[in-house]
């Protein structure tokens, strides 16, 4: 009689006991699943583009909140940890604001090259195909087309998953997701959900800043060119134009303490590039810095050649950027080793010794606000905002404090125009322009890690406060011929 009572407790034990294993194993499945399901961020815009994404967020991943600027390319990242305190899967998407116009295919070969892994597979995603959510995106007759691939590493268990979109005006956006040590699917998941949610709509302020940048080509640069050469050399007809800018450099409590200076002058006619440049930023005291650049360029902007030097308290640097007949902008940076990198430039992308006549094309049209690629001597190319201010707002002159300092010195006719420069890096710079009836530039303020004023003035006080540069102002003639030889020597 005891025998059996205890033969069925022990049966029932056994159920109870297999109850709670299938209870556990149910319990841990969810977890795992739970943990591994992909959970979308809300989509992040990357301003004044037209696109934007959602990154994976939670249950492991952790999302950048923002795009941030880096190398000519827009980046927003997600890291996925495994619970034990290291990264093993990453998740990125990169804006690229000039990529070289490179086939998928080819794209494909060197990435797999790169992280010496094979193509496991490949294939390619059409917006507005029936089941992707990203469809939803789709605007203004916008089509899009994510060309990707699966990239393994067999032999440490590295999985990359790769896409890559074309976007107008060589913008190009490329989706990386990397898996290291790990279950392939967590990987191929985060991928066809970053690419569901993407959006993307055309940028309308880029085509006003491309048009406006075509305009400036149609005229030419010497079109903008009114003062005749004061001192011609041998090699430069006295005839030719030329335009001459000089700046005072002042801090927020109004020390002078630097000065710019930009020469440009239309060459002979038989020189290849013929628009010639130089320009000089002195700043001295505890920051002190110092950049020489010379420039050459056809006179509808097809090629340039562009040479920066820089001294500084870090040290020295140099770098070149060239455009070629393709629209191919290289740039080779000089320095412990030498760096050298391709781009694809947008019709809006202009150097920015020529942002005055960008200015004034801008107030001769109806456009109040445009978008620009603003190429820096460095190679840098900075998405730029422009927009307009009205100036005959009493708002407006009320509160800003060079108007203020033009109205109670009487002379507060002499600015027409006032434009605010934003660079779309990140970093919350910006810059007010103020310019004459004649769409000259009489004062720059920008805001920057402090405040500064570039306040236009002559050559002559230039001179008088800055006695340690004057020789090498003074000899502006002979590095324009010394910037002639060097494109004869190209």
């Amino acid at each position: 009689m005891n025998g059996a009572c205890g033969t069925k407790k022990y049966g029932a034990d056994k159920i109870v006991l297999l109850g709670l294993f299938t209870v556990a194993l149910l319990t841990a499945h969810f977890i795992i699943t739970s943990r591994s399901a992909v959970v979308l961020s809300e989509p992040m815009e990357l301003d004044y583009t037209g696109l934007s994404v959602s990154m994976p967020a939670g249950n492991g991943w952790q999302s950048e909140t923002r795009w941030k600027y880096q190398k000519n390319a827009f980046i927003l990242s997600s890291f996925f940890d495994s619970g034990a305190g290291s990264i093993t899967a990453l998740a990125r998407c990169r804006y690229l604001l000039a990529a070289t116009r490179t086939a998928p295919d080819m794209l494909f070969e060197e990435k797999a090259s790169a992280i010496g892994g094979v193509i496991a597979k490949a294939g390619q995603i059409r917006t507005g195909k029936a089941g992707y959510r990203f469809a939803e995106g789709l605007q203004n007759g916008v089509s899009l087309t994510i060309d990707w691939v699966h990239i393994k590493k067999p032999e440490i268990l590295f999985d990359t998953f790769f896409g890559t979109v074309q976007l107008p005006n060589s913008r190009q956006l490329n989706i990386e997701v990397y898996q290291a040590m790990g279950d392939t699917s967590l990987a191929k998941q985060a991928f066809e959900r970053i690419a569901e949610s993407l959006k993307f709509k055309d940028n309308q302020l880029l085509e006003a800043g491309s048009e406006i940048i075509a305009e400036i080509k149609s005229k030419g640069i010497n079109s903008f060119l009114d003062t005749p050469v004061k001192e011609p050399q041998n090699w430069l007809p006295s005839d030719n134009q030329s335009r001459e800018d000089f700046f005072l450099v002042r801090d927020a409590k109004g020390n002078t303490i630097g000065f710019t200076m930009d020469i440009l002058i239309d060459s002979a006619p038989e020189v290849q590039l013929n628009i010639q440049g130089v320009s000089l930023l002195y700043i001295r005291g505890r920051y002190a810095r110092e950049q020489a650049t010379f420039f050459q360029s056809r006179n509808n902007l097809d090629e340039f050649a562009w040479k920066s030097e820089v001294s500084s308290s870090a040290g020295k640097s140099s770098t070149e950027v060239v455009l070629d007949k393709a629209g191919v902008m290289t740039v080779r940076k000089y320095g412990v080793r030498t760096e050298e990198k391709n781009y694809q430039l947008s019709p809006a992308a202009i150097p920015d010794v020529f942002g005055e006549f960008t200015f004034s094309r801008m107030l001769d049209s109806d456009q109040k606000k445009i978008l620009l690629d603003v190429i820096k001597a460095d190679g840098r190319i900075l998405p730029t905002l422009v927009s307009r201010i009205e100036v005959k707002d009493p708002v407006v002159a009320e509160e800003d404090p060079i108007l203020r300092f033009f109205i109670k010195t009487g002379i507060r006719e002499e600015i027409a125009y006032v434009l605010r420069v934003e660079p779309l890096d990140g970093w919350g710079f910006f810059e007010q322009v103020y310019l004459d009836g004649q769409k000259r530039v009489l004062i720059r303020l920008l805001q920057q890690k402090g405040i500064y004023t570039l306040e236009h003035t002559s050559i002559e006080n230039i001179l008088r406060q800055f006695p340690e540069r004057a020789d090498y102002i003074l000899q502006k003639n002979k590095m324009l011929e010394q910037n002639q030889l060097w494109e004869n020597s190209e």
